[in-house]
């Protein structure tokens, strides 16, 4: 049982008496002003208390800014907050119950302000007083409650060094860490506190404030429970490990410095890798350890070691282990304490190589990365005779899961950003393999945070999530589908009905940009498409594609809502832009061009334009056939990248900005056609199946093998490189659900399910995929089609003819 939401919170803010907020900057006197000297700051927190007997539940809630871990008893009980917006925080909640015991109890609580922006935290407007560092928690025993007040003890954890972010674009932070100045059982109530500081009560202090120092208060607002479960907490444990003698390291090297050094020195000379085994044993001397997990892994890296005091073991889990990979890196520097030396880092970070150097003897007791990401519960599946299919859909699930921590991320190694845009690939998998939709209804929530002119930051909740960062205008257009995928899928007409005004504002931030032609003209900001050289500059016929596509979009949502109106304004705006559109068409080539400079149409061709306007619904119905032929037509489709050259096994993280420059062909734009990397391809199989050619996305799909040849256990991000794992890459996975089995909702929130099923060149596929009332299940081979749904079933067997109507049940359909 947790504490209801509507219970006023006991708990009051509280920190150490110094916080990272400092005096008014002169150009805001209104509120206080972060200390730029006050930023990656760990505190400790201990309260303890007596119990004559153990009581059925003990229900929490707890949060922090930015980060807590809470212990009770010793015990780790819960991690957070989830990432927020600005002037916001969530808390998490769960039961201590199970830890307490009769006598003597302690909670104690790690808390952390990162003071630095990072991709997934950006510091909040602060008042006079709150917004540098705050904990607020309360626990319930009984009648009694044990909540932050100046009863609480704490001190500042000195055994970490404060570092801040790399860099811009790989934004993870350095972890130093000094065990010997932390006493290994400081969470435990045996721990004697005694010259711990009293904690302060910091209250909210601003201009016509009370004074509150519970929630609710400025700047936080109304502190709301998460929407989403606590992420799992699976140790991954390696394969394999090597060691090699070095040269006398750099003690004075930073981690990084020291990892590319060793592994420069080593090169291709490393000693053979043997399997793992705990309690490993490294000599005397330098040593370079590659420890391989087999996969690539996302999470918490954790080690048990028995060693020396003082002695220093750095390590970074990266992609691949080559210098480069050390530039989007999160390293640590781990000093031993001689004795129960364990240590997890705090931040999250992902690879498939954990990199260790060390000077001195030790013994690895203990190696594992923590996963830390959203449950996945068991259910929905997909299998098929092609093994290549099966191969593809697994590792497509596997990459959402690698980059769905809490938010859809877009990689777990160089950034960790949550997209605005990638995350309606890792949504559109979740809401057909895993019967968990809380994340997949909560990010696009997260994500409509608007600027004040309307159109969404590129990131959601982390420094590119800042309102006077450029943003990506199209991204906002994906997530106005991941909206529309809601409507679909849930059926939810409050949540749909919530999101409404922010779809109708991004849609309106763009209708300046209209030309009297119907179509979008020189639109700000960076029009990025896709990695592909798609031409995005002067009026982008791809863009007014996808503007068109949210158009129809928001118009259906609105009739469903029956906002007739403003589906009627949406619906108006969609009819100018297709017949202006007309100007796009090439009847040789039987596509759509990409770009009008100056009123002349371009020679580039993409698939990205014409799979758009499908999409749009902006193309004549005579054109289907035509239209078709040349998006199966793939001998002339070509693509590359500017972030191939970025990946950990190449040049390391972009550092320059060319890579965001707006494409110019420089190729032969008569002949050839600029092919869709795998984000955009979800845009393209979506268009094939509304042109009649969904029994081709099996043969489409087996294009994700070149990324299996390049990483087997998960999706790059492009088909050329970039980071080993990309969530935005997993499309496979949703469509050989969705258009080879043919399962979707036939009307909002499965009322009706449609399923029509395609197999092309499979000779049998079967699985299943989850509803808001029940699984729905599907069988296809070359005989027959096994039908077993909850709810009434509309079964088209061929496009050329009506559907069958089945009632709720299980139902074997003949072929013959």
């Amino acid at each position: 049982m947790s504490i209801p939401a509507t219970q006023a919170w006991r708990g009051q803010w509280i920190w150490t008496a110094q916080t990272g907020v400092g005096a008014p900057a002169p150009d805001n006197p209104m509120n206080g002003a972060l200390d730029p000297e006050y930023y990656d700051r760990r505190v400790l927190f201990r309260r303890s208390f007596e119990l004559a007997e153990v009581p059925d539940e003990a229900p929490f809630r707890i949060t922090a800014d930015s980060r807590y871990v809470l212990y009770v008893n010793g015990v780790e009980l819960s991690r957070g907050p989830i990432r927020h917006g600005l002037r916001e925080l969530r808390h998490d909640h769960g039961d201590a119950a199970p830890v307490l015991r009769a006598g003597r109890n302690t909670i104690a609580v790690f808390a952390r302000f990162y003071g630095s922006r990072t991709a997934w935290w950006l510091p909040t407007p602060t008042t006079f007083t709150l917004g540098g560092g705050s904990l607020v928690a309360e626990l319930r025993v009984g009648q009694e409650w044990i909540a932050t007040d100046d009863s609480w003890l704490c001190q500042e954890a000195t055994a970490w060094t404060p570092s801040r972010p790399l860099t811009t674009i790989s934004p993870q932070i350095p972890e130093i860490f000094d065990a010997r100045e932390l006493d290994p059982e400081w969470a435990s109530p045996e721990f004697d506190d005694t010259g711990w500081d009293a904690a302060r009560v910091v209250a909210s202090i601003h201009v016509g404030g009370t004074g509150r120092s519970r929630p609710p208060a400025d700047p936080y607002g109304a502190v709301l429970a998460r929407p989403i479960p606590q992420l799992t907490a699976m140790p991954q444990h390696p394969e394999t490990v090597s060691v090699t003698e070095l040269a006398e390291a750099d003690a004075s090297a930073t981690a990084a410095d020291g990892l590319a050094a060793a592994l420069r020195e080593t090169g291709e000379n490393r000693t053979d890798p043997g399997a793992w085994r705990p309690g490993l044993t490294v000599p005397a001397g330098s040593h370079l350890l590659v420890v391989d997990f087999g996969k690539i892994v996302s999470g918490t890296v954790r080690f048990a070691l028995t060693a020396p005091a003082g002695t220093v073991l750095t390590g970074a889990l990266v992609e691949t282990p080559k210098p480069a990979a050390l530039a989007s890196a999160q390293t640590f520097h781990y000093t031993a304490r001689g004795h129960a030396d364990t240590f997890e880092a705090h931040d999250p970070s992902g690879g498939r190589y954990l990199l260790l150097v060390t000077a001195s003897p030790l013994a690895l007791d203990d190696l594992a990365v923590v996963e830390r990401l959203r449950p996945r519960p068991a259910g929905p599946y997909f299998a098929c005779n092609d093994p290549l299919l099966n191969r593809v859909h697994a590792t497509g699930l596997r990459t959402v899961d690698l980059t769905a921590h809490d938010a859809y991320i877009d990689c777990p190694t160089r950034e960790q950003r949550a997209w605005t845009g990638d995350s309606v690939v890792h949504q559109s998998v979740d809401l057909v393999a895993n019967p968990d939709w809380s994340l997949a209804r909560w990010h696009p929530v997260l994500a409509a945070r608007p600027r004040p002119d309307g159109l969404l930051p590129m990131v959601a909740a982390g420094d590119a999530a800042d309102p006077g960062i450029v943003s990506i205008p199209d991204w906002s257009l994906h997530w106005i589908r991941s909206v529309h995928n809601l409507y679909r899928y849930t059926g939810d007409g409050e949540l749909v009905s919530a999101l409404m005004p922010t779809v109708e504002n991004v849609l309106r931030w763009f209708t300046p940009f209209l030309g009297e032609d119907g179509l979008l003209h020189d639109v700000t900001g960076w029009v990025l498409l896709d990695w592909s050289p798609v031409p995005a500059s002067a009026t982008s016929a791809a863009l007014n594609a996808l503007f068109a596509r949210a158009l129809a979009d928001f118009a259906e949502m609105a009739d469903w809502l029956g906002d007739t109106g403003r589906a009627r304004w949406a619906w108006t705006l969609h009819t100018r832009l297709a017949q202006g559109f007309e100007v796009f068409w090439d009847e040789e080539r039987w596509a759509y061009r990409d770009q009008m400079i100056d009123g002349v149409v371009q020679p580039s061709v993409s698939e990205h334009t014409t799979a758009a306007a499908v999409c749009a619904e902006i193309v004549p119905t005579e054109r289907h056939v035509r239209l078709r032929t040349f998006l199966l037509d793939r001998a002339p489709m070509f693509t590359r990248s500017p972030v191939a050259a970025h990946g950990s096994d190449a040049d390391g993280a972009p550092a320059a900005a060319a890579m965001f420059a707006a494409p110019v062909p420089d190729w032969d734009t008569e002949h050839l056609v600029v092919g869709a990397q795998p984000f955009f391809r979800y845009v393209v199989h979506d268009a094939l199946a509304l042109l009649g050619a969904a029994d081709r996305v099996p043969d489409l799909c087996r294009d994700w093998g070149k990324l299996l040849d390049a990483g087997p256990t998960a999706l790059r991000e492009t088909w050329e490189g970039g980071s080993a794992c990309h969530g935005w890459s997993a499309t496979p996975s949703r469509d050989l659900l969705v258009y080879v089995l043919g399962i979707t909702p036939a009307e909002p929130g499965y009322a009706r399910v449609r399923i029509a099923p395609r197999l092309g060149d499979l000779d049998w596929a079967r699985g299943s995929v989850p509803t808001p009332h029940g699984p729905v299940e599907v069988r296809v081979d070359d005989l027959s089609v096994l039908v077993d749904s909850p709810v009434p079933v509309d079964l088209s067997l061929r496009d050329d003819q009506p559907p069958l109507s089945l009632p709720p049940g299980r139902r074997m359909v003949p072929l013959t």
